[in-house]
């Protein structure tokens, strides 16, 4: 059962990498987020069976049917990262060690999985976008940011209540990582003038913080990223 829930996750996740791939895209050229999917360049409108996440673009080798042009790798490699992260969000319930029969079940038939995994998707999708717009324009889109930070807020507020010990919360905690967040990125941006980092990194300090909702995780996570981009 655990294998065929796997199974799942990961389709899941390429089907939502896919959509991802098409919302961002509209975001950037604030279009709708309704209608079909279409070729960016020759803007033909892009049918069931070339949009299927990885596939389509192997089958196609990387071009569009229509027009011919490149397709971005952008597409098959984000679906691919989204689909594992969806992954690694099903162990992430089960302390990263795959479950017994007995123990998922047990969770299975609760709530509180549920919204655990339900925090953990949001928060893929919304770091994807942020990540791809971040690498391709060096723009972050605040409009997505705010209100997922508290949404995922609201989430650890109700998995509080769960007992589940990977959602210990605590409010004050909250608060220190929302308050360490603005401050410590504010502080660079105002002595830095803007030149050390953008205003969008504000922002994506709170929305860490929201996911986290732990001033300790929020500094583990904060000390890497500078790790991370300094190498």
């Amino acid at each position: 059962m655990a294998v065929f829930l796997i199974l799942i996750f990961l389709i899941l996740g390429l089907i939502i990498g896919s959509f991802l791939n098409c919302l961002i895209w509209r975001l950037y050229s604030e279009e709708t987020i309704g209608g079909r999917s279409y070729c960016p360049h020759c803007r033909h409108q892009i049918s069931w069976y070339d949009n299927l996440p990885v596939l389509s673009f192997i089958i196609l080798r990387g071009r569009c049917r229509h027009c011919h042009k490149k397709i971005s790798w952008q597409y098959p490699l984000v679906e691919l990262a989204v689909g594992l992260l969806f992954v690694l969000s099903f162990f992430h319930a089960f302390a990263f060690r795959l479950p017994t029969e007995i123990e998922l079940l047990k969770l299975l038939s609760g709530w509180a999985i549920w919204i655990f995994w339900l925090k953990d998707i949001l928060a893929i999708a919304v770091m994807t976008i942020i990540f791809v717009f971040d690498w391709r324009w060096m723009l972050v889109p605040n409009g997505v940011i705010w209100p997922t930070a508290i949404i995922l807020l609201g989430l650890n507020f109700i998995l509080s209540f769960s007992g589940l010990p990977e959602a210990a919360f605590v409010w004050t905690s909250a608060a220190i990582a929302v308050i360490a967040a603005l401050a410590f990125f504010g502080s660079q941006y105002v002595l830095t003038r803007g030149r050390g980092l953008g205003e969008g990194d504000i922002w994506i300090g709170l929305l860490m913080a929201g996911l986290f909702a732990d001033w300790r995780l929020f500094t583990v996570a904060t000390l890497l990223s500078y790790f991370i981009g300094a190498f």
